[in-house]
C-alpha cells in the first residue's frame, strides 16, 4: 500500500486521483490514517483496500489476492475464503456475466477471476456441470501459465480458491495431467505447485505422474517441485556467500529511485533484493521476486541486473540475478538480453535471459542465431516460451521448413492462445 502510494503520488494530479478515491469510498486520505494503516497500526477495511488500489491506478483486488498469498505462504493447504472479506463489493449478477464469458472465449481479467472466486468460496458452492467444470479449469490452468505481474497474482490466487471447492479441485487436478501429458503443452506455471498441496491420494497420484514424465514443462519446473515436496534437489547446491550478497543487494539497490528506498521502505527494499537472490530454496526466491514484480521497478531494477550479471563471476551468483531478471515485467533492452542469451553457456542462465527477452514483451525477430538455437535441445524449451509470451509466432514461422513435429506442436500451442497476459 505504502509503496503503492509513493509512487504514484509522484506529482500533484496524483495526489489528487488518491484524494479522490478516498471520499469516493467514504474515506479521509490524511497523513496521520494513511501512516496507521500503512504502518499496520489501524487494521485496513476491505474499503480501504479499494480506495487504495482505484487511487493507485492498481488493478481492481491485486491488494485482497497479494494479502491472500502472504497469509498462506508458509501453510500447505487450501484456505476455504478469502483473508480479507469481499462479499458486500460483490454483485450477484455480475458474478452470473462472469462466468458466463469465462465459458466462452470472451475476455475474463484477472480481477474478474479473483471476484468469481471470491464469491463462489465464501458460498460454499460451485454449481456447474462436469463438461463446464472442466472448462473453466483449463481456461484459467491456460491463463495462470501466460499472466504476468498483476495479471498472474490475481489469476493465481483465484486459482487457489477455486481448488477450495471440491468438484473444481478435481477438474484441476484432471486437466494439469492432460497437460503434463500432452507434448505440444507450452506452459503450465506454477498451477502444479499449487495441486501438489492437494489431498494425499490425490497428491500420490500426480507426484508419480511428474516423476514419470520427462517433457521440457517437468523438467523445467523440477527444481520448484523439489522444494513444494520438502525433497533434496537433485543436485545439491552450494549456499550462496552471505557477504557477497549483502554486497550485491546494496550494489542493486543504490540504483533504485527515492520513493522505493526512503525510510521503511529501505528496511524492506533491500531485504527483499537479498532474499531472492540468496534465499534458501526456490520456492522462497520466488515468493520474494514476486513481490519485487509487483513494485513497478522494473526498468531501473532490470538496468541494474543485467550491469551486475555482466559484471559478476561467481557461477551461482550469476544465476541467482539472471533468474530475478526473469520478475521484471516489461524487463528493458531486449537486443542487449537476447545477445547475452545467445553467447550464454551454463544452462540455468541461458533459461532465465531467454525468458526475461520475452517479457520485454516485443516481438521476436527469428534471425540465423536465434532460428538455430530454436533448433537445439539443449535451449528449444526457453526460446519457444520467449516467441510464445513475447507474441512472436506467426504462420512463416509454423511453416518454417526443418521444425519438428513436437516443436510445431508447442509454437502451435502459443500461437492459438496468444501472447502474455497483463489484466
Amino acid at each position: 500500500m505504502r509503496v503503492s502510494r509513493l509512487g504514484h503520488c509522484v506529482d500533484p494530479a496524483g495526489s489528487a486521483q488518491l484524494v479522490k478515491s478516498f471520499a469516493s469510498w467514504g474515506l479521509t486520505a490524511s497523513s496521520s490514517r494513511l501512516s496507521r494503516w500503512e504502518y499496520g497500526h489501524s487494521r485496513g477495511s476491505s474499503r480501504v483496500l479499494r480506495a487504495y488500489e482505484s487511487g493507485c491506478s492498481l488493478p481492481p483486488f491485486l491488494l485482497f489476492a497479494l494479502n491472500d498469498r502472504r497469509a498462506r505462504v508458509a501453510d500447505d493447504g487450501f484456505s476455504d475464503v478469502a483473508s480479507v472479506e469481499l462479499t458486500d463489493l460483490l454483485v450477484t449478477e455480475d458474478i452470473y456475466e462472469i462466468l458466463d464469458r469465462g465459458l466462452t472465449k470472451a475476455g475474463v481479467s484477472g480481477s474478474e477471476w479473483y471476484q468469481l472466486a471470491s464469491f463462489a468460496a465464501s458460498h460454499n458452492y460451485f454449481y456447474l456441470s462436469r463438461h463446464n467444470t472442466r472448462l473453466l479449469a483449463r481456461r484459467l490452468i491456460e491463463e495462470v501459465a501466460r499472466s504476468l505481474g498483476p495479471a498472474y497474482i490475481l489469476r493465481f490466487e483465484a486459482l487457489h480458491l477455486l481448488a477450495s471447492q471440491s468438484r473444481m479441485h478435481e477438474a484441476l487436478v484432471e486437466q494439469l495431467m492432460e497437460m503434463l501429458e500432452d507434448e505440444s503443452t507450452g506452459a503450465i506455471g506454477s498451477t502444479v505447485t499449487l495441486m501438489l498441496r492437494a489431498a494425499p491420494s490425490v497428491r500420490k497420484a500426480l507426484v508419480a505422474r511428474i516423476r514419470a514424465a520427462d517433457s521440457p514443462i517437468v523438467r523445467r519446473s523440477r527444481v520448484l517441485i523439489a522444494d513444494i515436496l520438502r525433497d533434496p534437489e537433485p543436485t545439491p547446491k552450494r549456499a550462496a556467500n552471505r557477504g557477497s550478497l549483502g554486497e550485491l543487494g546494496e550494489s542493486v539497490c543504490r540504483t533504485l529511485p527515492k520513493w522505493a528506498m526512503a525510510h521503511i521502505e529501505c528496511d524492506m527494499t533491500l531485504p527483499l533484493v537479498t532474499e531472492a537472490l540468496g534465499g534458501g530454496s526456490r520456492a522462497r526466491r520466488h515468493e520474494a521476486s514476486l513481490v519485487l514484480m509487483l513494485a513497478g521497478l522494473h526498468q531501473p531494477l532490470s538496468a541494474s541486473l543485467l550491469d551486475a550479471f555482466e559484471d559478476e563471476a561467481d557461477p551461482l551468483l550469476r544465476r541467482r540475478l539472471a533468474n530475478l531478471l526473469e520478475y521484471q515485467v516489461p524487463a528493458v533492452q531486449p537486443e542487449r538480453l537476447e545477445a547475452l542469451a545467445l553467447a550464454e553457456r551454463d544452462p540455468e542462465c541461458r533459461q532465465s535471459l531467454w525468458v526475461a527477452r520475452g517479457h520485454v514483451l516485443k516481438p521476436l525477430r527469428v534471425s540465423g542465431e536465434v532460428s538455430a538455437a530454436l533448433i537445439d535441445p539443449q535451449s528449444r524449451f526457453e526460446v519457444t516460451y520467449a516467441l510464445g509470451i513475447s507474441g512472436s509466432v506467426d504462420d512463416a514461422l509454423l511453416g518454417s521448413e526443418g521444425l519438428p513435429a513436437e516443436l510445431r506442436g508447442v509454437l502451435g500451442w502459443w500461437q492459438q492462445r496468444g501472447p502474455a497476459l497483463l489484466s
